[in-house]
């Protein structure tokens, strides 16, 4: 009962008023006239020029402001979308119409066209069939708005219930810095189990080994994790050569069963609320290195996530190769001006010796290690423990920071590396050491330092 009143209560949250709702609808109705009729100018036949995602298929969150308009084109203008020329044309209608635009990249540019609060991508794709093999990726999402809209069955609110609750968590949206669940996934689950409380339910009994859903009776289970390699599987309804869930990581399925516990066994509002949370001070703080670094101008955010969670993860393994222990590690940015990289050591700094672990003594490898060392006045050793040859020598890094400094130059990096050349680094030892960052940068920190999730009760 309690849950069916939370959910009750939070309809008023996810669903946009009537006013909202006219304005969304009326923009986007003015921008696909607009770049239908220039189209036309233009020359173009055979052509679509409709509304697609969330909006289309009223699944939408209050307060979002992106819209999704989709330039549908036959076959025969597919060089014309790969080397530019329909994009071009787009911007010109644009121009024309004294409308403020930025190209953006997918697998190809599209434009963002700016009115008011509205971000409004305007896309070329291909018309393709239902099972019919894409030509860009585009090209796939008027079938999912057709399939969403045609199986929903005026579970709507469901969905953005659902939606809710994974952006309140930290896991909704497909895109490599958050390696979540996407709208369109979202959907998905609520037309396969139901509802949003059944979507929740399932979850919760999902195993964090892997998670298969198959709506189109393609696959079994075990063929489908062999074929994809993905923790969880669900089968795109209009493709079943692509899993929907592809972009979901292993971390976010396993805090989609967690919080979806928490969420049966505690409901409340804030499950749904996006709301600025305030974290207790933490009463240990793990010794951590944070590098701020600027962000990259004019780059699209995956490839800029791309680039970082290629760093991080570089860094992660090379300081546990030095011995420096990582504990906890986390990525975060603004998207706009700054990248923090938050990394929480078992120690910043290490004594100045290591044992160095040689061959086993019966192994043939046994007398070169001997023969290196045995006249090497700056190593204690060679010596015998256990079954093995050591010495005692000088590490190579003492200090965390002058490891990173070292090994940033060797990771391959495109866009982030002049800025990552520039990174300024900090040593967090205790609660003081977060006056030097801002507000919002703090914020961020002491979330990462405190570590436990807000959800948690």
């Amino acid at each position: 009962m309690e849950i069916e009143k939370i959910t009750k209560e939070a309809l008023g949250i996810v669903t946009p008023s009537r006013e909202e709702e006219n304005r969304v609808i009326s923009t986007a109705n003015s921008v696909i006239n607009i770049f239908n009729n220039g189209l036309i100018r233009r020359g173009y036949k055979d052509f679509e020029v409709s509304l697609q995602g969330s909006v289309a298929k009223g699944t939408w969150l209050p307060g979002d402001r992106d819209i999704d308009i989709f330039v549908i084109l036959p076959r025969i203008y597919l060089n014309k979308i790969k080397n530019g020329d329909v994009v071009n044309d787009l911007i010109d209608v644009a121009r024309e119409n004294n409308l403020k635009w930025i190209i953006k990249y997918a697998q190809h540019p599209y434009i963002q066209v700016l009115i008011n609060d509205f971000e409004i991508d305007v896309v070329p794709c291909i018309k393709i069939s239902q099972g019919e093999r894409p030509f860009t990726a585009a090209d796939r999402t008027p079938l999912h708005t057709e399939f969403v809209k045609s199986k929903l069955g005026g579970k709507n609110t469901d969905v953005r219930l659902l939606k809710a609750f994974f952006k309140t968590i930290g896991i909704y949206g497909a895109e490599i810095k958050v390696q979540g669940f996407s709208g369109y996934v979202s959907e998905l689950l609520v037309i396969y189990y139901g509802s949003f409380i059944d979507a929740i339910k399932a979850m919760a009994k999902w195993s964090t080994k892997r998670a298969f859903i198959d709506m189109t009776n393609t696959y079994d289970e075990k063929n489908a994790f062999k074929k994809f390699r993905a923790p969880v599987i669900i089968i795109d309804p209009v493709d079943p050569n692509r899993n929907a869930a592809a972009s979901v990581s292993r971390e976010n399925l396993a805090t989609a069963i967690a919080a979806s516990r928490e969420f049966l066994e505690h409901p409340r509002l804030e499950f749904f609320k996006q709301i600025h949370r305030s974290y207790p001070m933490p009463q240990v703080v793990i010794p951590s290195i944070v590098l701020r670094i600027g962000y990259p101008i004019n780059v699209s955010p995956d490839i800029v996530w791309g680039e970082i969670r290629r760093l991080m993860d570089s860094l992660t393994r090379n300081l546990e190769k030095y011995e420096f222990r990582v504990i906890r590690s986390m990525a975060w940015s603004d998207d706009k001006s700054v990248i923090l990289l938050m990394l929480s050591l078992r120690e910043v700094r290490l004594p100045p010796y290591e044992n160095h672990k040689g061959p086993l003594v019966d192994s043939d490898a046994a007398r070169n290690f001997i023969k290196k060392y045995i006249n090497d006045q700056n190593v204690v050793g060679p010596f015998i423990r256990g079954s093995r040859w050591y010495v005692i020598k000088k590490r190579r890094f003492v200090n965390a920071i002058d490891l990173i400094k070292y090994l940033i130059p060797t990771i391959s990096l495109k866009n982030l590396r002049s800025y990552v050349n520039e990174a300024e680094f900090f040593v967090i030892e205790s609660i003081e050491d977060l006056r030097v960052f801002n507000t919002n940068e703090r914020n961020v920190i002491e979330e990462f330092l405190y570590a436990r999730p807000w959800w948690l009760v």
